[in-house]
C-alpha cells in the first residue's frame, strides 16, 4: 500500500476481494447540549462530552480519534440529545460540586470517558480501588493526571497497531521497569489504574509541553467554552483575578516591557486601550506554554478566545488547496518597510498559492471596502485607538462594516485591541493585537516575524508565541477570538523551531515542536537529524550534539523552519546562505 498526502494506492499479487473501512474525521461539533448553569446539569452535561472518542485503546492519544466534543450552551433546561449516549466507562470522579472543580476536571473526565459525581475529590476505578484527588491542589493536579494518562497511552500504543521507536518510550525506559505490551492488551480499567499507580514525578521530565492552559471565570457561562478545551486536550482553571483599570492598567502593563523613548511609535491621537471602560485582569504565569482567557476583561499575559471567533470558525467553509488570499495595508507612508517585507515574505512560498494584495494610504471608505472582500489574513500596519484605525480622512470603526469578509488578521498598531475585538464580533475568526504603544521598530520586528511564521503553517498563537521573543514589547502582543486558527498548512506536518550554536566537536541543536489543530497534542514528529523509523511526540524538546557540518546542511534544507543562531532569529535556507554562501 501507498499513501501520499492525496491518494492511496492497494496493490495485491492475486486478484481478490479487498474490504476498505473509512471513517469521518470530525473536526467540528455535530450536536449540541444544552444545560443550565446549575452545578449538577453541567456535571451530567461534562459526563457526555466524551461522545467523540472513538476508543478506549491507548489509540485514543491519536488526535484523529478524538472528533470534536458536542457543542454547549446555557438554557432554561438541561437536554441531551438522544443521539449522544450515557458511559459506560469503569471510571467514575468525584468531587465537590463547585464551578471551580467542574472545569478543571472537565479534561481528565473527558479523557478517561469518566462520569461525574458528588463526593470527596477522587478517582474510582471500578473493580481496581480509588486515588485521592487532593482539594488545595485540584485543579493542578487533574492537569497533571490529564498529561500522564495521555504520555502513558502515547508510549503504550507503540505495541499496538502502530509500533514505532518513540524518543519518549526509550526515555521512561532507561528508569520505569514498565511491561508495555501488557499494559496495551489488558482491559481499560486496569490499564487506568495502572497509570495512576505511577507517580507523576517517575514521567515528569518526558511529558511533552502542553500547548495552553485555559482560565475561565467560576461562573455558569464558562461552560460553553469547555468543547473548544477539551478538543485540543486543554487544562483549564478557574479564577477571579483582580480588575484594573486607567493609569493602575498602564503601570501593570509597564512591568512587562521597558518603554521606549524618543522613537516612532504606532500610537494614534485617540484614546489608549487603558483609557475606555473595559477593565484589565493580569492572568498567571501557567506551566503549560501560554495562557487563555475566556472573561470579559482584558488580561495582561493571556490571549484572550471570544466565543464568536470560534462559533464563526465551525460554521465557515474551512481552507482548502486552493489560493490563499492576504491583503496588506499600510496607512503609514514611514512605515512601508514592513509591508515590503511582509509582502515579499507572503509571495515566496514555493508550495502553496498565495495571492497578495498590497495597498497604501487607504481612506475610511477604501479600508472598509477591503475588510468585507473575503480573504484569509489582513494585515495592517499603520496607527490604531479604541476609536478603530486610522486612515487619512479619519478613523474606521471595524462596528461599522456591516459584514468583515477576513479570517485572520494582524493589527500591528498601537492599541488595537478593541479594533481587533469588534472584527470579531463583525465576522473574523481570529487575530492578533496590542494592548498598548509600540515603537517602529518593535512592531516591525513582530510583524515581520509573524508574517513569516505564517506563512509556512504556523498558528496565530504559536507564530506569536515565537515572534514575542523578537521584541522588548513582544508581551504586549495578544490574539484574540481562535487563537489556534491557521494561514496554511504545513509542508511537512509538525512544526518546530529551533536553537543553533557551534562548539569545537560540532553543532548543537536544541529545539522544540508546537502542537496545532492540526498536529495536536499525542500526535508524532519525525525530525530530519533522526533515522527515519524514529518518533518523537509533538510538543516535546530535542537535543542534537556533535551534529556535523554535513548532517546540519542536510537539516536545513530539509524544511523551512525558524532558528535562533547568535541570539538572533534567522531561517533554516537564510542560514545556509550566511555559513556556507550557497
Amino acid at each position: 500500500m501507498t499513501v501520499t498526502t492525496d491518494t492511496v494506492e492497494i496493490e495485491t499479487k492475486h486478484l481478490s476481494d479487498v474490504t476498505i473501512g473509512v471513517r469521518t474525521y470530525r473536526r467540528h461539533p455535530t450536536t449540541t447540549i444544552t444545560t443550565t448553569e446549575n452545578p449538577s446539569d453541567i456535571a451530567s452535561t461534562i459526563s457526555h462530552l466524551s461522545a467523540g472518542l472513538e476508543t478506549r485503546s491507548p489509540e485514543r492519544s491519536f488526535p484523529t480519534l478524538r472528533n470534536h466534543p458536542p457543542a454547549v450552551e446555557v438554557g432554561e433546561q438541561l437536554s441531551i440529545p438522544s443521539a449522544i449516549e450515557g458511559s459506560t466507562s469503569p471510571v467514575t470522579i468525584s468531587h465537590p460540586y463547585t464551578y471551580s472543580n467542574l472545569y478543571a476536571v472537565a479534561p481528565l473526565a473527558y479523557y478517561l470517558d469518566a462520569t461525574l459525581t458528588e463526593g470527596d475529590p477522587a478517582i474510582h476505578v471500578d473493580g481496581h480501588g480509588t486515588w485521592e484527588l487532593p482539594p488545595d491542589t485540584f485543579s493542578d493536579r487533574c492537569a497533571q493526571l490529564l498529561k500522564q494518562c495521555v504520555l502513558l497511552d502515547c508510549l503504550t500504543r507503540t505495541e499496538g497497531l502502530y509500533p514505532t521507536i518513540l524518543e519518549e518510550r526509550v526515555q521512561v525506559d532507561s528508569t520505569l521497569d514498565i511491561d508495555w505490551k501488557t499494559i496495551y492488551s489488558t482491559s481499560f480499567a486496569n490499564r487506568t489504574a495502572t497509570y495512576l499507580d505511577i507517580e507523576y514525578t517517575e514521567i515528569e521530565d518526558v511529558v511533552p509541553t502542553w500547548h495552553a492552559r485555559g482560565y475561565v471565570p467560576p461562573q455558569g457561562q464558562s461552560v460553553e467554552y469547555l468543547p473548544h478545551f477539551l478538543d485540543q486536550l486543554t487544562p483549564i482553571e478557574a479564577i477571579e483575578p483582580e480588575q484594573v483599570r486607567g493609569d493602575d492598567a498602564r503601570r501593570l502593563a509597564l512591568q512587562r516591557f521597558r518603554e521606549s523613548n524618543d522613537v516612532l511609535m504606532r500610537s494614534g491621537s485617540g484614546q489608549s486601550t487603558f483609557d475606555q471602560q473595559i477593565p484589565f485582569v493580569d492572568i498567571p504565569t501557567p506551566p503549560e506554554r501560554e495562557a487563555l482567557w475566556v472573561g470579559e476583561s482584558i488580561p495582561f499575559g493571556a490571549n484572550h478566545l471570544l466565543a464568536a471567533g470560534i462559533q464563526r470558525y465551525h460554521e465557515a467553509d474551512q481552507p482548502d488547496d486552493s489560493e490563499i488570499t492576504v491583503t496588506l495595508v499600510c496607512n503609514d507612508s514611514e512605515m512601508t518597510e514592513e509591508i515590503e517585507s511582509a509582502e515579499d515574505i507572503y509571495g515566496a512560498r514555493e508550495n502553496v498559492r498565495l495571492r497578495v494584495d498590497a495597498y497604501r494610504n487607504l481612506t475610511t471608505e477604501q479600508l472598509a471596502k477591503r475588510l468585507t472582500e473575503p480573504s484569509d489574513l489582513f494585515h495592517f500596519v499603520g496607527h490604531a485607538s479604541t476609536s478603530g484605525l486610522h486612515c487619512p480622512d479619519g478613523v474606521l470603526s471595524p462596528a461599522t462594516v456591516d459584514s468583515v469578509g477576513t479570517r485572520a488578521f494582524f493589527l500591528n498598531a498601537c492599541s488595537s485591541y478593541l479594533p481587533g475585538r469588534e472584527l470579531i464580533e463583525a465576522g473574523a475568526i481570529g487575530g492578533v493585537v496590542t494592548l498598548s504603544d509600540v515603537n517602529e521598530q518593535s512592531a516591525q520586528q513582530v510583524g515581520v516575524m509573524t508574517a513569516n511564521l505564517l506563512s509556512i503553517g504556523f498558528s496565530l498563537r504559536n507564530a506569536l508565541w515565537i515572534a514575542r521573543e523578537q521584541s522588548v514589547v513582544g508581551s504586549q502582543y495578544i490574539c484574540v477570538g481562535m487563537d489556534s486558527l491557521w494561514l496554511t498548512h504545513p509542508d511537512g506536518g509538525g512544526l518546530y523551531a529551533v536553537d543553533l550554536t557551534e562548539s569545537s566537536v560540532g553543532w548543537r541543536i536544541r529545539g522544540a515542536s508546537y502542537p496545532s489543530l492540526h498536529v495536536g497534542i499525542g500526535s508524532m514528529i519525525g525530525y530530519p537529524l533522526d533515522a527515519e523509523d524514529r518518533m518523537s511526540l509533538v510538543g516535546g524538546s530535542f537535543l542534537r550534539q556533535e551534529i556535523s557540518d554535513d548532517v546540519l546542511k542536510s537539516f536545513l534544507e530539509a524544511d523551512e523552519s525558524p532558528v535562533r543562531y547568535d541570539g538572533e532569529w534567522t531561517w533554516s535556507d537564510q542560514l545556509l546562505e550566511t555559513l556556507w554562501e550557497t
